[in-house]
């Protein structure tokens, strides 16, 4: 009969234990507060995107607009 104990003993001295039995995270809503919630961060999630993208349109029309002008008084 092969003792099982000697394996455990050594991953408790080396600090290395057995990951815990849990169960999965449940992201499901419970409620109509957590629908309507989540609903509205998705919706704030795409507005700061969209708005996002805008700046950085609004950045690299600026950039090129500079560039251009400092090529055309260099011609």
């Amino acid at each position: 009969m092969i003792d099982t104990t000697i394996p455990r003993l050594v991953r408790t001295i080396l600090g290395r234990r057995d990951p815990p039995a849990h169960r999965p995270l449940d992201l499901d809503p419970a409620s109509v507060y957590e629908v309507v919630t989540r609903q509205m961060v998705d919706d704030l999630t795409r507005e700061v995107t969209a708005t996002r993208q805008r700046v950085d349109s609004l950045f690299y029309l600026v950039a090129a607009a500079v560039l251009g002008e400092i090529l055309s008084r260099m011609i």
